[in-house]
């Protein structure tokens, strides 16, 4: 395995990434926060769809001035659940508002946030969700659980923070009613100090270390400090160390997406065409587990799509396990001033007050 000293690590990814396209498209629907059009949010939530009795109100203040506004919409988040989420029907109304309160300065009091003019854009009425499934790379391609506004709302040419509140009264679901579900709805959290999370979308499958009947697996996440990029990394029933200090986790970083077996150990996958091996400080647990991170990567282009996978290795044996492949966006530094926050009453959708909170759902505006 191959070693690299941290002062060649920015000349060796920059090398690689060079000639890497922005792929931050420009698309057809206005999204909230913005930097999340093409990128994974950090987090998942069920607010406020998922609630029998709530009320949500989210500030954005990266809605610009002139936008007609005919609904919005809710994507599934890709990362923290597989597999199918069942539909639902939901009793909602929406009011739309412009105010002069910033995001970071949201109230936690609800009457507090909200413009001078506040307009019912969606009466009280049953909105019918359909189900949704893990997309197969993040973010999931389309905001599919939407709720049309019965009246168009323009923010004014000056712009200003649109304040969206959402009054969840009812639910039916195809066995109950007026139950708390989970619906994993995309969410991403904002940072005072600009840094920006982005989880890898875990994919394939890992192998297991000799001797056992586990596979490995991992999972990532990079973050955007700044002046520098982190990568944080959880492998789980990798190699474990018997008490020599020798076993070691790693990560390979690669620009392509590739499947071969491994020479030595046919049953075992490669899945990153590996330009950059990481080899990650600190030991390997007795029941091969790591939780490290790697610090002072250079901060690489915005939206390039990175193919990871760790592995560990007991230096002394050569016994080796790979974890399932894990695909990362590059993400942006964090925009600041934060552009969105929400406050929420999730269990009261008559209630005056909730939380206030900078993790926020990712939402689509049409």
């Amino acid at each position: 395995m191959t070693h690299y000293h941290r002062s060649t690590i920015s000349s060796l990814l920059l090398l690689s990434l060079a000639c890497a396209p922005d792929l931050l498209a420009q698309g057809g629907v206005l999204v909230s926060p913005g930097d999340r059009l093409n990128l994974e949010g950090s987090s998942y939530t069920s607010f406020p769809l998922g609630r029998a009795s709530c009320r949500m109100q989210t500030l954005h203040a990266d809605v610009p001035g002139n936008a007609v506004i005919t609904g919005h919409g809710y994507r599934r988040d890709a990362i923290g659940v597989r597999g199918r989420i069942d539909g639902l029907a939901v009793e909602v109304q929406v009011t739309a508002s412009v105010t002069s309160t910033l995001p970071a300065n949201a109230s936690p009091t609800f009457a507090q946030n909200r413009g001078p003019n506040p307009v019912v854009v969606l009466p009280r009425t049953w909105v019918v969700l359909p189900p949704t499934d893990r997309p197969a790379l993040d973010p999931a391609p389309s905001f599919e659980l939407l709720i049309p506004w019965a009246v168009p709302f323009v923010t004014p040419a000056q712009g200003g923070t649109l304040c969206l509140e959402v009054e969840v009264f009812a639910n039916q679901t195809a066995t109950a009613s007026n139950q708390n579900v989970s619906l994993y709805l995309d969410a991403h959290e904002n940072y005072l100090d600009g840094r920006a999370e982005q989880p890898g979308f875990r994919l394939a499958q890992g192998c297991a270390a000799p001797g056992s009947n586990r596979d490995s697996n991992a999972s990532l996440v990079l973050w955007h400090r700044g002046a520098q990029m982190d990568l944080d990394v959880a492998v789980r029933d990798g190699v474990p160390d018997p008490g020599s200090g020798l076993v070691r986790a790693f990560v390979a970083l690669g620009t392509q997406l590739v499947g071969q077996p491994w020479p030595t150990a046919p049953a075992c996958t490669v899945y990153s065409s590996a330009e950059l091996l990481l080899a990650m400080p600190g030991a390997v647990t007795a029941t091969g587990s790591y939780d490290g991170s790697f610090a002072g990567l250079p901060v690489l282009p915005p939206g390039f799509r990175l193919w990871c996978q760790a592995g560990t290795i007991d230096l002394g044996t050569g016994a080796l396990a790979f974890s399932d492949a894990s695909a990362l966006m590059t993400p942006p530094a964090g925009p600041l001033p934060v552009p969105t926050s929400r406050v929420v009453n999730s269990t009261n959708v008559a209630g005056t007050t909730g939380t206030v909170s900078l993790a926020v759902p990712v939402i689509g505006f049409f």
